[in-house]
């Protein structure tokens, strides 16, 4: 989990806190350094590009890793922070997983890691994507939240894909909901229903607009 919040800090700032920002385009498990504290450093900025605030993307040509690239961006060479995104998501999946973006040694069902994941999130087996290597296993709230940071990160629309500020919330957020912590809250209320209800407001992050927006989401979280 340090690596993966540790990178997402490292993207928010070459996104987000500087002018102009700065687009990594090789995202990847090779290019994110370890030190001795498992703190990750993001390297290799040879393919970087630098998209100014009065730009919306960048016309390029595609380059990056096979399995990494964000498919807008492989199919019209049109790139901005949201490729990074992409790539981010497809990074969580390899760390959580074990597995290779794309294996031709597996089976049919299971050569590419974004569409098997979400396979076996749909069949409510996402458990099972979790590699045995790892000597400490996340507790099933962690599991889950980890993994919906990661479909959100690979949605096929660009425009969907959250910004790394707010990836770096949902990481951190301890009250994520989650199905189980909803259906409570609503027996809660129907079993207090004189009580006045208190909804926190979501702070300047967009953390809770984001949240409210995409129903799409909570669908599949549904599954997990």
């Amino acid at each position: 989990m340090n690596i993966i919040l540790g990178t997402a800090k490292g993207l928010t700032y070459l996104h987000e806190g500087l002018e102009p920002k700065v687009v990594h385009r090789d995202i990847k498990s090779s290019n994110i350094l370890i030190d001795r504290q498992w703190n990750p450093k993001v390297s290799d900025f040879g393919l970087a590009k630098l998209l100014g605030s009065e730009s919306s993307y960048v016309t390029t040509r595609v380059m990056g890793t096979f399995g990494y690239v964000a498919p807008e961006y492989a199919s019209t060479g049109m790139l901005n922070e949201r490729s990074d995104v992409y790539s981010f998501g497809i990074l969580i999946m390899e760390i959580i997983s074990g597995r290779n973006p794309v294996d031709y040694s597996r089976p049919q069902g299971e050569v590419n890691l974004v569409d098997w994941l979400k396979a076996m999130v749909t069949n409510r087996t996402a458990e099972a994507v979790l590699d045995p290597k790892i000597p400490e296993k996340p507790s099933s709230r962690a599991l889950k939240r980890v993994l919906l940071v990661a479909l959100r990160c690979v949605d096929p629309t660009a425009q969907k894909r959250p910004k790394m500020g707010h990836v770096i919330h949902m990481l951190e957020a301890d009250d994520f909901p989650f199905r189980d912590e909803r259906r409570g809250s609503r027996e809660t209320a129907r079993e207090r229903p004189f009580e006045k209800r208190h909804v926190e407001s979501g702070d300047s992050s967009g953390y809770e607009s984001s949240i409210q927006t995409s129903k799409s989401v909570w669908k599949r979280e549904e599954q997990l």
